[in-house]
């Protein structure tokens, strides 16, 4: 092929290839350049809830509700952040991840969850702030507290002790037989547990143990109340703490306790209860030096004054006197 022809052979099909590429896309050769609008992200609402309470600890659950305006989210992400509110540290932060997600024709709502573990004795602010693609879109806060008064999971039981009731049953060497009834009620939702009661007697002021037994509670039906009777041997005339501890395994669940008075004149120091006292009062009469009680000063009195003709007839009478005394001696 001579060298014409071959020019025009190429050039022929490089214009047949140009016109192709042109009728099928032009993107093939340049891209076309698209606007995105910038994504919009806010939080509308924050969800705490405890997952797990322990004695020390409390994990939470903090599910954020998200809205998504417009803009596709990329590697979005939700920190949260738990400042306390005595000392203003930083407890603990956690992150997780949004999903991406193209722009939507109208306002979505993501829920975004994330657990995470605080002590329990303390108050918390929660921070959390939504990114994306690197930048902060939106931020919010939420405070909790009182957690301390959260009851441990290993401490739930759903008994409590409604009363206690006290019998002698007999007495002998000087010591008393005390029967106590005791009412046991399950406010839990499902029967309770067979769990373990020690029943103590403390003598009131010294604190010692006069006696100890153990029971077991049973399975106590939901709302339903049962009395468990236990016996304790003390000696008479003291007065006495009973003390009601209920165990889970080797956890303490719970503790109750009631003063029974077999000394009724005395005071025991948990029920400072006021009663009549009759005093002697000779009992406290001090010895030693009684002073005289202070005296207003005395003033003189010299009565009226007396009349002139008087005072001169009584001057007469004294010379007269001596007068006479001295003529005898001479």
């Amino acid at each position: 092929m001579k060298p014409f022809q071959l020019l025009v052979t190429i050039l022929a099909s490089m214009l047949i290839i140009s016109f192709i590429l042109i009728i099928l896309n032009d993107d093939v050769i340049t891209k076309e350049f698209v606007y995105e609008p910038d994504s919009y992200m806010s939080i509308r609402d924050v969800d705490v809830e405890p997952v797990e309470v322990t004695s020390a600890k409390i994990r939470l659950n903090v599910t954020a509700y998200i809205n998504h305006g417009s803009g596709q989210t990329r590697n979005a992400s939700m920190l949260i952040r738990a400042i306390s509110s005595d000392t203003g540290l930083l407890e603990t932060l956690v992150s997780a991840q949004i999903p991406d997600a193209p722009a939507p024709e109208k306002i979505k709502t993501i829920p975004v969850s994330q657990e995470l573990t605080v002590d329990r004795n303390g108050g918390y602010e929660l921070k959390l702030l939504v990114f994306n693609n690197g930048s902060i879109k939106d931020s919010g806060s939420v405070n909790i507290r009182g957690l301390g008064a959260m009851t441990p999971g290993s401490k739930h039981s759903g008994i409590t002790l409604t009363g206690i009731d006290f019998t002698v049953s007999g007495t002998s060497a000087g010591n008393v037989d005390v029967v106590s009834d005791i009412y046991l009620e399950n406010r839990g939702p499902e029967p309770s547990e067979n769990l373990e009661m020690v029943i103590k007697a403390r003598e009131g002021t010294s604190n010692l143990l006069a006696d100890k037994t153990t029971s077991k509670t049973g399975i106590i039906a939901s709302e339903t109340t049962v009395v468990k009777a236990v016996k304790l041997t003390v000696p008479d005339n003291y007065n006495y703490l009973v003390v009601v501890e209920l165990w889970k395994g080797n956890v303490l669940v719970n503790e109750w306790e009631k003063p029974v008075l077999l000394a009724p004149t005395k005071t025991i120091p948990k029920e400072s209860v006021e009663e009549a006292v009759n005093i002697d009062v000779s009992k406290f009469v001090r010895e030693g030096t009684m002073y005289p009680p202070v005296r207003p000063e005395e003033i003189p009195y010299y009565g009226e004054p007396q009349a002139p003709g008087f005072g001169i007839l009584t001057g007469i009478i004294a010379i007269a006197s001596v007068l006479l005394f001295f003529r005898r001696r001479l």
